[in-house]
This record gives structure tokens, sequence and C-alpha cells, in this order.
């Protein structure tokens, strides 16, 4: 199967490929990365912000960031735990913002090292960096486990007036595509990756309808800002095809993401009603998930 830069970008939004190795520090994507994330740890704005208010404001700020997918997902066959503010995956990206949310709530002087201890924990299974199989390959599985440890709520069953469904999937694509990736030459790491999806066989992944989102009156006025969203694919082995956070602008709610088409963390111009309705062939509904306060 060929695969395009836009297909992998979104269906594999987690990945990383790498050898089993212990997380022993913090190394950093650069040197200004400290000074990124502590400068946006001090915005003044942030205190009159709710928590998902500065999951949206985080992510305004990134907007511009540079793809890290190849290096991330393809091309890698270690693990090193990086503090990054500067390129992204897409979950990545949103791992990233919901982290400098959580880490300014910790103290009254936040600081990189309050971040990179909250994105270790949203970003890797069970908050611990270790090994292949520590970070998140799928979105179904950073949501599950974040849930579980009480970083994120799922709102798709909690919208009044909307009637959510949910869609049975078996989720293994990347063990599908093995070649395609530089880390599954390792038996070892393949294995694992097997059973971790063995686990997603038969998973119900609930979604609010393709109606209820493009119809202006029913979903857009009870999404909040800094709600995240997972858009549902057709793909039979695969739960998200695209995901990022929503952020009101008046009366129009709009999408930050890592664009696929841009190569880079994006503001996009079309409102999300419209961007749904445009790509309804290749959405199947959305799944809503939100910082926990």
């Amino acid at each position: 199967m060929k695969l395009t830069s836009f297909f992998l970008s979104i269906l594999l939004a987690a990945f990383i490929s790498l050898d089993a190795l212990a997380y022993d520090s913090v190394t950093f994507h650069c040197d200004q990365d400290t000074v990124l994330i502590n400068g946006l740890l001090s915005s003044p704005e942030l205190k009159d912000l709710a928590p998902g208010e500065r999951v949206s404001f985080f992510a305004k700020q990134l907007v511009g960031s540079p793809s890290s997918l190849r290096q991330e997902i393809l091309e890698a066959d270690t693990l090193v735990f990086t503090v990054n503010a500067h390129t992204f995956t897409p979950l990545s990206f949103i791992s990233t913002c919901v982290a400098l949310a959580k880490a300014y709530e910790t103290s009254s002087a936040p600081n990189w090292r309050d971040f990179a201890e909250k994105y270790e924990n949203i970003m890797f299974k069970k908050g611990e960096a270790s090994d292949f199989v520590s970070r998140f390959l799928y979105p179904s599985d950073w949501i599950a486990d974040n849930i579980f440890r009480g970083n994120v709520t799922d709102e798709t069953f909690n919208i009044d007036g909307l009637a959510a469904r949910k869609k049975e999937k078996s989720i293994d694509y990347i063990s599908h595509n093995r070649k395609s990736f530089k880390a599954l030459a390792n038996q070892n790491n393949y294995d694992r990756l097997k059973m971790l999806e063995m686990g997603f066989r038969n998973h119900q992944i609930p979604y609010i309808s393709n109606g209820d989102l493009t119809n202006s009156s029913r979903f857009k006025p009870q999404a909040k800002d800094g709600d995240i969203f997972f858009l549902l694919t057709p793909d039979f082995n695969l739960d998200s095809r695209e995901m990022g956070i929503l952020t009101r602008d008046g009366d129009r709610l709009l999408i930050i993401q890592l664009s696929p088409a841009k190569d880079s963390v994006t503001l996009e111009e079309l409102p999300f009603e419209q961007y749904v309705k445009r790509n309804v062939k290749r959405i199947q509904g959305a799944r809503i998930i939100r910082i926990s306060k």
C-alpha cells in the first residue's frame, strides 16, 4: 500500500518508532525551548482564563510551528524524551497544549520543568516515558489512558440534544504497514505492537454524527473554547484521521491543527462545521474531549 504524507500525518499522529530504552533524563529540541515554554507559562492573559480557554490560548501561540512527523514517526528508532515547543506531530501538539494548561496550575511561577512533568504524564502510557510501547500509538489509546488518569474527559455523550453513537472498529493499521516504519524491523517492537493492537479489537468509538456537526444550531453553541476534536475516518482499521483544538472567534468555531496540507500548525480559515461539510466523504463524525478541571 502506497502511503502519502497526508495519510501518515493523520493516521499515525502519536507514533514514534524505537527500540527499548530506559528514560533517564530530558533532552531539548533546541536551546530556545525552555525560554519559549517559560514565556508561554508567564503570559499575563492566562490568569483570567478557564482551563479549556488556556488550551486554546496555547494552541494559538503555536500556530506556524512545523511538523516533525517524518523524524518522529518513520525514521526514529530510539526513544528520546524531548522538551519541545517548536515542532510537532498532531497528537504531540494536542498533548503540548494540554500539558501547558496543566503546568500553569502547578504553582504561582510555573516553568519548563513543570511542563516536562505534565507532558510526560499526558503523552506516555501510565505517565511514564520508558520504551516503544510507552508512547501512544493511536488516539483511542491516548484518550482511554488520559481519561483513566484524570487528565481529560470524554464529552461526546454529554452534549445536550445530540444523539451520540458508537462505531465498532478493530484498530491495527500500523502493524499492517510494518515496512514503512524503521523501528518495526525489530521483532520485539513488532510483537509488542501487535499485543497493543489486540486490545483494540472490536473497539467501541463514541462519536457525534456529521449531521449534528454541520448543523450550526446543534453542536456549535455547546462546544467550548479549547475542546479537543478527533475526526473519525472511514478506513476500516483506523480510529481518527484528523485531530486538533477548537477555538472561538466571535460567533465562529475554528480549528487549530497540524495541517497535512501546510505541514505546520494552522488556524484553518473554514469554520468547523463548514470544514466537516467540505470533507464529509472522509469524515464519519467527531469525538469531543475536554481537559479536566
